[in-house]
């Protein structure tokens, strides 16, 4: 956990299959962003750490979310990360198989 403009951040690993190597996407954090806002979970996001590896013959995009909630800390847990976040691959075409771990 990690501090900053008056909120206690907490970090979250995500890890997405791809059918190609990414290293970022734009549009996927912004949707992920979105969701998170509009389900109340979050009052502020950073994305870092980003990274493309594969595993098993997989391709792997993997990256950190620093998320926290300034009026309502509580709500940053990852059951509701996930419920927030559920269905948030179905637009984008070549990810699959979404894994969120706490940091």
């Amino acid at each position: 956990m990690c501090t900053s403009c008056n909120a206690a951040f907490t970090i979250f690993s995500v890890e997405i299959v791809t059918k190609e190597p990414v290293s970022t996407n734009t549009e996927l954090y912004k949707e992920m962003a979105r969701r998170l806002f509009q389900n109340k979970v979050i009052s502020n996001l950073h994305v870092g750490n980003n990274k493309a590896y594969t595993i098993n013959d997989r391709q792997i995009f993997g990256f950190d979310l620093h998320l926290a909630n300034a009026n309502n800390p509580l709500t940053v847990t990852l059951a509701n990360i996930e419920k927030a976040l559920s269905g948030v691959l179905d637009d984008f075409e070549d990810y699959d198989e979404l894994k969120i771990e706490l940091n």
